[in-house]
């Protein structure tokens, strides 16, 4: 990956992240009570700071992603067999879905939090992961699984912590659809040979 090619993914990186934080953030405005009261002239206002939060998310899931690909060219280099270190991703996303239950159970985030929140997750992930086989190889299924939930996961603690299902959404949503975007740019930068060279190289 070249300086060009770097740039490029990043400010469209960002550029996702807010458009992705204003289509959030205003259909929450309309669908959610506690969005709802706001004035006329408060509409632009609000969704100028959206976008501008959407901004920081797509610079924080960028770092998250060359985080994971660092964590990745390291392991492999650890684990002389390659599929020992893909069955360690699918554990450790296994592992992340079941720690958010734990985590929204019993918590002040509503009762279906713990159970819908991993599901549709898990939904999305694999959805994203099939359509990345697609165009890459089958060994792409498990490492863009780990990507996209251990990954959005971590970035998106905070919103955990909050115990407020609307800062959940509003952090996830932005962070899940650049982790998407990125994952599936990655074969495409890396280009055929690299697909050819390593199964999961494409993740």
């Amino acid at each position: 990956m070249n300086l060009r090619k770097w740039m490029k993914l990043f400010g469209t990186t960002i550029l996702i992240g807010a458009l992705a934080a204003m289509v959030t953030g205003v259909c929450m405005q309309l669908t959610d009570p506690d969005f709802r009261n706001i004035a006329a002239d408060g509409w632009l206002y609000n969704i100028l700071m959206m976008s501008l939060i959407g901004l920081t998310f797509g610079a924080f899931a960028h770092m998250g992603f060359f985080a994971y690909l660092m964590l990745n060219y390291i392991s492999r280099s650890i684990f002389k067999r390659p599929y020992t270190w893909v069955a360690l991703q699918g554990f450790i996303a296994l592992f992340v879905l079941v720690e958010i239950a734990y985590w929204t159970y019993d918590s002040n985030f509503p009762i279906y939090t713990f159970w819908v929140v991993p599901l549709l997750l898990l939904v999305a992930s694999v959805v994203a992961a099939w359509r990345k086989t697609r165009e890459t190889t089958e060994g792409a299924w498990i490492p863009t699984l780990f990507f996209l939930i251990v990954i959005t996961v971590l970035e998106g603690i905070p919103a955990f912590r909050t115990g407020q299902i609307s800062s959940l959404i509003f952090q996830l949503i932005p962070l899940f659809v650049c982790n998407v975007y990125q994952i599936m740019q990655l074969h495409r930068i890396l280009g055929d040979k690299a697909i050819a060279s390593s199964p999961t190289e494409a993740a």
